[in-house]
């Protein structure tokens, strides 16, 4: 838990004294928390729009060890430095720095971030993810795709245990995997 008021010693408890000075500015209640209405708050888009709260309870959710529905300090490094990854992916692949990735800019990230996904899949994530039907992404509806990959790729390797990119799974278990992406 972070101790407001006391000095901090520079990479206090392995987190950068930035990150620290962040999560205390965003842990609005002083709870040593931060909950999702605190995240939104504290993140904008390229075009200086909040989160929505779906996504950023997709990003507690990923980070949030003790399901508690909110993120300590040491959770929030986490999640911190996955921000910064995300935000140097996106920046790099817009190319037209637009503020905004298009479906071949996210099929290039995407493949640089190591899935071999096919065009069609692709498009439909971006049909899927864009907001505004313009058939682009912005940062927030990039991470937010960024986030359901990761967990679904992730739940497909607990069924892939050859990984041979095959899995064998009960209609139950397919059905968990969806539910716990549809947030």
């Amino acid at each position: 838990m972070a101790y407001y008021g006391q000095p901090q010693a520079p990479g206090y408890g392995g987190i950068h004294p930035n990150v620290l000075a962040w999560f205390q500015a965003v842990d609005l209640d002083r709870s040593g928390q931060i909950t999702v209405l605190e995240l939104q708050q504290a993140l904008t888009n390229n075009d200086w729009s909040s989160f929505n709260a779906k996504t950023c309870q997709k990003m507690i959710g990923m980070f949030d060890r003790d399901y508690s529905g909110s993120i300590d300090v040491n959770e929030f490094n986490s999640l911190w430095n996955y921000i910064n990854q995300w935000r140097g992916v996106f920046s790099a692949y817009d190319t037209d720095r637009s503020g905004n990735i298009n479906e071949s800019e996210l099929h290039t990230a995407l493949k640089q971030m190591g899935y071999n996904l096919s065009p069609q899949f692709v498009s439909t994530t971006v049909w899927r993810y864009d907001t505004t039907g313009r058939r682009q992404l912005n940062f927030e509806n990039f991470v937010s795709c960024c986030i359901t990959l990761q967990s679904l790729t992730n739940s497909f390797k607990s069924k892939d245990t050859a990984m041979r990119g095959q899995a064998q799974m009960s209609y139950d278990d397919f059905m968990l995997f969806a539910v716990d992406n549809a947030l």
